[in-house]
């Protein structure tokens, strides 16, 4: 058994999502001994002119990395196999039917202003995201516990039900460890870097904390983070060196790119994905004849084969994709069929054009997808007129509001995770507002299921309840590229952006 999961090893990694397996093109991600010096820029989209400092608003790529930089996690994962590594807590043992967990903290860790990290700055943490005001996207998670108790550098925790996967939830980007009774977000963590200059919607600076904990890491001086949300601008600054890491290329550019000199990529085959949500909440997505009309609607090979250049897979409408253990293969697969989508359409009762939101903010894939989407549902008689946003606002004024939009959700440490964050009735980050209590009470099952085969077969009842009646389009898993400059050493590949979020912390300079 693992000590820290209270689960076997091969139970446990055959439970995660998406095994990331990746390929990095022109050299592999291992070099030289490592050293001190440099300015590392990032590029990578998702940031907003109205972004705050405050973890519960933590909802973007941008900020998954700038988390990354500048917070820990009692929890990290590591690498294409999401392998839990110790974060601010050094290990952690589960018992009583994964209700209790007890997490051993790192007693030397400091906070950018030289405050010892100490367990009330951890269970005031995680309660925040369970405030009665609280939007956070890690909301539900938080909710499942149901009482912290100290002793030292020790943390107790009780849940409410069993969860087997809860020392990997509590990697999600937004649990970052800030100091007890913080109310004025400023940016103080316990992570590698501390904030020198944040000008929201365009840039982090960052200068190492020279009292990080970890002794093997940070070895640049300083990290400048890029609000880079045009993919085009994104990826000449990368072929120009103004950045040494940019993630979400274009895989239409991909093959330009690497043929560069110093110019390195990695492809990952994650759970990340772009689809379009209809808010099962309102007008006229509440009708889930007109729901499943949409889902008919689209030639998802068709996306696969022009949006990504065949590289991904195919997706049922759900957060799993078929390369990840708990993908329930036996369900009904959700395939182009115009006739069908048509006879739904007009039992639903509406008329009139659908009103489709798109922006660069959710990637290119999502402009380019939306335009295929307008084609394939004007075969169904179905009218789409696309409406295409700024990226500036994107994520605090359309997505999770307009009533059918594109969205786009990273990979997680375990398909419990997304499934729990983006779907679950209570958590503020279920962007389609689908509410289904048997998907609920499911989910709650399979997580405090011990047996493997008994935790499959639940995991596949919610995933047919998802696909069949919930409020996303997932067409394709889409492989994300990202390019590393090969100056850039000791970088880490994994199946979230950026490292793991965690690569400013990795790499030095060559």
């Amino acid at each position: 058994m693992d000590h820290r999961t209270g689960m076997s090893r091969r139970q446990f990694i055959a439970s995660t999502a998406a095994l990331g397996l990746f390929a990095a093109t022109a050299r592999a991600f291992a070099q030289s001994a490592p050293k001190k010096g440099g300015t590392l820029a990032i590029g990578i989209e998702g940031a907003s002119t109205g972004d705050t400092l405050d973890p519960r608003t933590f909802n973007s790529p941008y900020w998954s990395v700038a988390a990354g930089t500048i917070f820990n996690t009692l929890v990290e994962v590591q690498g294409p196999a999401n392998e839990l590594k110790p974060g601010l807590a050094k290990s952690w043992e589960g018992s009583n039917g994964g209700k209790t967990w007890v997490f051993d903290l790192v007693d030397n860790a400091t906070f950018h202003n030289s405050k010892p990290v100490t367990t009330a700055d951890v269970i005031y943490s995680l309660q925040i995201h369970n405030a009665e005001d609280s939007r956070s996207n890690s909301r539900a998670i938080a909710a499942g516990i149901a009482s912290m108790t100290a002793d030292g550098f020790k943390l107790t925790v009780e849940l409410t039900e069993g969860n087997y996967f809860f020392p990997a939830m509590l990697s999600n980007y937004p649990l970052c460890i800030i100091p007890e009774g913080t109310t004025t977000f400023d940016g103080v963590g316990s992570g590698p870097y501390k904030i020198a200059r944040f000008s929201p919607g365009e840039v982090l600076e960052l200068t190492r904390h020279d009292g990080y904990f970890k002794t093997d890491a940070a070895w640049v001086d300083q990290v400048v983070i890029l609000a880079a949300n045009d993919p085009a601008a994104r990826a000449s600054a990368f072929q120009s060196g103004q950045i040494h890491i940019a993630s979400m290329l274009d895989t239409r550019t991909a093959e330009l790119i690497k043929t560069l000199p110093g110019k390195a990529l990695v492809t990952l085959s994650s759970s990340q994905f772009v689809g379009f949500n209809m808010r099962a909440d309102m007008a006229p997505f509440d009708n889930a004849d007109l729901r499943m009309a949409m889902k008919l609607a689209i030639d998802r090979e068709d996306v696969l084969k022009r949006v990504y250049g065949g590289m991904g897979r195919i997706g049922n409408d759900t957060p799993i994709p078929p390369n990840d253990p708990l993908f329930a293969a036996g369900i009904p697969q959700n395939s182009y069929n115009p006739e069908k989508a048509a006879e739904l359409f007009k039992k639903s009762g509406f008329t009139g054009p659908l009103q489709l939101h798109t922006s660069d903010a959710a990637t290119v894939p999502a402009v380019d997808m939306a335009a295929l989407f307008k084609e394939h549902a004007a075969k169904a008689g179905i009218e789409i007129e696309i409406i295409r946003d700024p990226a500036d606002g994107y994520w605090s004024n359309v997505w999770a509001q307009a009533p059918f939009h594109a969205t786009v959700w990273g990979a997680r440490p375990t398909a419990d995770m997304i499934l729990t964050t983006a779907y679950s009735s209570a958590s503020p980050g279920n962007d389609t507002h689908w509410a289904n209590a048997d998907f609920d009470a499911a989910i709650a099952a399979a997580r405090g299921a011990p047996d493997e085969a008994k935790r499959l077969e639940i995991y596949a009842q919610a995933q047919a309840l998802l696909s069949s009646d919930g409020g996303v389009i997932i067409p394709v898993f889409g492989d994300v590229v990202e390019g590393v400059a090969t100056m850039v050493q000791g970088y880490v590949p994994g199946t979230q952006p950026v490292g793991n979020y965690r690569a400013a912390e990795q790499v030095w300079f060559a």
